[in-house]
């Protein structure tokens, strides 16, 4: 069985549906959004922590924010310091169902239970995916394609865009609990007792209703963890661990996987775009996802309806997409990368010394780190140097060469760029 439409989504996280939302609130195209999960919101596996780029940015309405918070804490063995960074805490299934809602509300089809399995190709150009449901094979062909399966890259990777095995990985796990939470704020722990080679957080999330859990980069937590650790026993030690909260039941348990990069990916091929974690747009400093999904849509979004109005979705045409994501995240990013490889790798006493550093920052300097757009003062004001670091500096160089290898080819293969930009 053979469908059409204008646009076909892969996926229905955060980023998919909002491409499908964007487009179908802009322009009177067709899309088909197609999810694996029988219900978007079993697509459960973010924490739901973000910031008011989220909720302002892209008019999250409050029946979907479990809370919100006035600041953000920073905590490592033997330093506490609050930021002024405002936060919310999303209902992330409610959310999600919000975002497939609202894209019906605009024309959208938003269909369960669809797993895709393959892109559609014929003569080098992305026309449709495979996908199945109940057990059959079906196919929609399209005149626009856009991947948005999450880290699994289900399109991108046999499409050579993202390169999954040479990126590196990482878990995270949270308990939605029922007790008492006694901060208002959003905590972030850095700690290798508590989560070796991550941090472990905590939010708050209603009333009576708090959310803790641990995540940790493999790399990292291989060379600080045990060999036999286990995430939920640290997630249980971690909900146990502290007397400003203590829980009572959980009633829900959160987990995923991270596949990331600097995200200098290549996003657009002949009749397709990626967006989201398919091609590791998460920020590589603190692992945020939400945000810089729904960006890249919306990126993508932009493009696509120019490509549309020209009747041409080569990747000639969706090419300036790619090049805005690499534009504004690219030297940030990359700078981001190794601030993250240095920052997991910290023992107690550099942990400590960060927090304290990052408790120093202004207004404005603490603005800048939530939007990940620190100046080369604020890396200086912030990193707790040490010795030990030239040892570091060949792995170091590696990214750079890489991330600055990866950025030129895509800069080559972009009709219009230039080395310059």
């Amino acid at each position: 069985m053979t469908g059409r439409a204008d646009v076909v989504v892969a996926g229905g996280g955060p980023a998919g549906l909002q491409f499908a939302r964007s487009m179908t609130g802009r322009s009177n195209r067709s899309v088909v959004v197609l999810e694996a999960n029988d219900a978007l919101s079993d697509n459960d596996k973010s924490t739901g922590g973000t910031f008011d780029r989220v909720i302002e940015g892209f008019d999250i309405p409050d029946s979907v924010v479990m809370d919100d918070c006035a600041d953000v804490v920073f905590e490592a063995p033997g330093a506490s310091e609050h930021l002024p960074i405002p936060g919310y805490v999303l209902d992330f299934p409610a959310f999600l169902e919000f975002l497939g809602e609202d894209a019906e509300a605009n024309g959208a089809d938003v269909r369960t239970g669809c797993r895709v399995t393959d892109p559609l190709v014929e003569d080098g150009r992305v026309v449709g995916v495979e996908y199945r449901e109940d057990g059959d094979e079906k196919r929609v062909r399209a005149d626009l394609v856009v991947e948005a399966t999450g880290p699994r890259a289900v399109l991108a990777g046999p499409l050579g865009m993202f390169d999954r095995t040479s990126a590196q990985r990482g878990i995270g796990k949270e308990y939605e609990m029922e007790g008492r939470y006694d901060l208002d704020s959003m905590l972030f722990r850095f700690d290798h007792e508590a989560a070796p080679g991550g941090y472990a957080w905590t939010f708050p999330a209603g009333d009576g209703v708090f959310k803790a859990g641990v995540c940790w980069i493999d790399d990292f937590h291989e060379r600080h963890g045990p060999d036999d650790a286990v995430i939920d026993d640290f997630v249980e030690r971690w909900v146990a661990a502290d007397d400003r909260w203590e829980a009572d039941e959980r009633r829900a348990v959160h987990a995923g996987e991270a596949v990331s990069n600097n995200s200098m990916n290549r996003r657009a091929v002949d009749g397709l775009v990626a967006v989201g974690d398919a091609v590791s747009s998460i920020n590589p400093l603190f692992g945020e996802g939400i945000r810089p999904g729904m960006e890249s849509a919306e990126m993508a979004v932009d493009v696509a309806l120019d490509a549309f109005a020209a009747g041409d979705t080569s990747r000639e045409r969706l090419a300036p997409y790619e090049r805005r994501w690499n534009d504004e995240k690219g030297l940030h990013w990359r700078v981001q990368r190794i601030v993250g490889e240095l920052l997991y790798d910290f023992d107690a006493d550099r942990q400590a010394r960060f927090v304290r550093k990052a408790g120093r920052m202004d207004r404005a300097g603490a603005r800048r780190l939530q939007q990940y757009e620190l100046s080369a003062r604020d890396y200086l004001s912030l990193y707790p140097f040490d010795p030990s670091d030239v040892g570091k500096l060949p792995r170091l160089l590696r990214h750079v060469r890489s991330a600055r290898d990866r950025l030129t080819a895509s800069r080559r293969s972009t009709p219009g760029s230039s080395p310059g930009r």
